[in-house]
């Protein structure tokens, strides 16, 4: 039997279950929605919505009671529900009151959505997650996804399952497993009290080219396709394919808020640029342009950015390409200085699953880390969200051999991982200078020795090769960022 021949209240057209609808400014959101409904013979009857807190059984809010939709005589319906304030989880209900009958007639209803924020989650491998090892990272209510099939869900791993979808060339052939982007959409939740809705839109493989090609020109295939999901996720369903046909569906108004709209969006990604010596340093400039494109797209200038910096690898394809890691990572690492809005989160300590991948383990931390970021960025929470970062080098008290660097946004102070402390490399016009001694000489500051005094253009990097040696954490049990070739001053 088709659903149009059966009394009660149909939606058309609406939200989804688990859907998560990005909040406004305002710190609230609108739900547009359209449907048919039948009463028994031509018995003439009032479609009435309401919206209901799941947890505690009752209206959301005193306006969010049952109202009359605007229905009409050809028995179609529409009705927009205003104002919903950040929250939930709600349950839409509708029903059908007939006139003269005190008990209403059943409607439809839309289970377990959430007003709160949408992240996107780009990059390649890393931002999939290939991650393996048994972890706690359990899925939570509040916590959604938009899988790859285009349908909400409770969020769970792996969070980029290729089951159902709908872009073959996009799916993953490798099996995917474990990411960081449950636990830091949980922590996002639990530091906000809102409900988060993640969109995954990482590809497997993919450089930086792939989201932004500026030979080819137009639109990127892995940027078209975050776009078309965003786009998707933040749609209101089409339920007219359940033999809806009773009347002409009236015309739905535009939504106050447009679909495109997202709270920001975590960038996982750099392996494969650092293959190729060209795309290594092309990367700053390149990886700057991309981000203008996607806020551009999605008419957010200040969309938010989480960019976690490239993590380190065991063996790579050529002993030539070590070098451009750190490459890459520097161009990472200025990403937060060139572009606004903008936080960087070190990577190097997670542990791995295989050569490339992050393990169980490292991606909650990676999660945590990116949650934190997010918080103090975003969301102004009073934590520390920025993380060590390398502030200035100089020649100390004039001597070429002898160079001081100092560090900002450490918590506490920097201390050793174990004995003595390396990756540090440095170098001038006539080569690599050999280091005899690093000691810290404060509680953000270094004194690097070296065997000879420096020439001419001397600069110095951190964590450049692809698989460096953890050196010191702050009090966080935090490694600064990794950064390459940065001028050596002449003094403080």
């Amino acid at each position: 039997m088709k659903r149009a021949s059966l009394v009660g209240v149909w939606i058309t057209q609406g939200p989804a279950d688990w859907q998560i609808v990005q909040r406004r400014l305002d710190n609230t959101a609108d739900l547009v929605l359209t449907g048919t409904w039948l009463a028994p013979g031509d018995r003439l009857g009032t479609v009435e919505i309401r919206l209901v807190d799941e947890s505690r059984q009752c209206p959301a809010a005193k306006h969010l009671d049952w109202t009359n939709a605007d229905s009409n005589s050809n028995r179609t319906w529409r009705h927009v529900i205003e104002n919903i304030p950040a929250g939930g989880l709600y349950r839409l209900e509708t029903r059908l009151r007939l006139a003269g009958d005190p008990w209403p007639l059943a409607g439809d209803q839309i289970h377990h959505l959430g007003v709160g924020d949408l992240w996107i989650i780009a990059g390649d491998d890393n931002a999939v997650g290939f991650g393996r090892g048994a972890v706690d990272d359990q899925p939570e209510l509040g916590v959604h996804l938009f899988r790859l099939n285009e349908r909400w869900t409770l969020a769970s791993h792996p969070i980029h399952d290729s089951t159902g979808i709908r872009k073959d060339r996009f799916f993953s052939p490798s099996s995917t497993g474990h990411s960081p982007w449950l636990s830091f959409a949980r922590l996002i939740r639990r530091g906000t009290g809102i409900p988060i809705g993640l969109i995954p839109a990482a590809n497997e493989g993919s450089s930086l080219d792939a989201w932004h090609n500026r030979k080819r020109g137009g639109e990127s295939p892995a940027l078209a396709n975050l776009l078309s999901l965003v786009h998707l996720a933040s749609s209101f369903s089409d339920f007219a394919n359940f033999s809806l046909h009773d009347g002409a569906i009236s015309k739905i108004k535009k939504p106050v808020q447009p679909p495109g709209a997202v709270a920001g969006c975590v960038w996982h990604q750099g392996y494969a640029d650092c293959r190729y010596e060209g795309m290594a340093r092309n990367y700053r400039m390149a990886f700057r342009e991309f981000a203008a494109r996607l806020r551009t797209a999605l008419e957010a200038p200040r969309l938010p950015l989480i960019i976690c910096q490239l993590n380190r690898v065991i063996g790579v394809g050529k002993i030539g390409e070590s070098n451009l890691w750190g490459v890459t990572r520097e161009a990472q690492r200025a990403a937060g200085y060139d572009i606004d809005f903008t936080a960087v989160i070190p990577t190097l300590d997670a542990g791995l699953s295989d050569g490339l991948h992050n393990s169980s383990a490292g991606n909650m931390l990676v999660g945590e880390r990116a949650a934190q970021a997010a918080l103090g960025l975003v969301y102004g929470k009073n934590l520390t969200w920025r993380f060590p970062d390398f502030k200035s080098a100089w020649f100390e008290k004039g001597k070429r051999n002898q160079i001081a660097l100092e560090f900002e946004h450490v918590s506490g102070e920097l201390r050793p991982v174990a004995g003595e402390i390396t990756s540090f490399t440095v170098t001038d016009t006539a080569g690599g200078a050999p280091i005899r001694k690093i000691v810290l000489t404060g509680k953000k500051r270094i004194l690097i020795q070296l065997n000879r005094e420096l020439k001419e253009k001397p600069v110095i990097s951190f964590c450049s090769s692809h698989n460096p040696a953890l050196a010191f954490v702050d009090d966080n049990n935090c490694p600064p960022l990794a950064f390459a070739n940065v001028a050596i001053m002449e003094d403080e």
